[in-house]
């Protein structure tokens, strides 16, 4: 796979879903999110909406980090599996 090059710019918004990862080694868990983006570029500082109902929510909130995990066309499988998968548990 070749390296892609992006311009700088606010190009993360519900167009693609994202997965995100959070929590500990012991204790994780890994979502698809709809709703991400920017808030500052200085400090660099993103968001991510997701509902108090949602398990990652509190683990989001114990460790006060989470990881954006960007999708293309070779994860759209994993990305829909991932968020069909999360909704059952709900």
């Amino acid at each position: 796979m070749s390296k892609v090059t992006w311009k700088p710019g606010t190009f993360i918004y519900p167009l693609p879903a994202v997965m995100v990862s959070c929590g500990t080694m012991e204790k994780s868990n890994i979502i698809t999110v709809a709703w991400t983006g920017i808030l500052n570029t200085n400090p660099a500082m993103v968001y991510i909406s997701v509902r108090p109902t949602r398990y990652s929510y509190n683990l989001i909130k114990e460790q006060g980090e989470f990881v954006i995990n960007l999708t293309n066309e070779k994860l759209v499988r994993a990305t829909d599996w991932c968020r069909s998968k999360n909704r059952r548990k709900s």
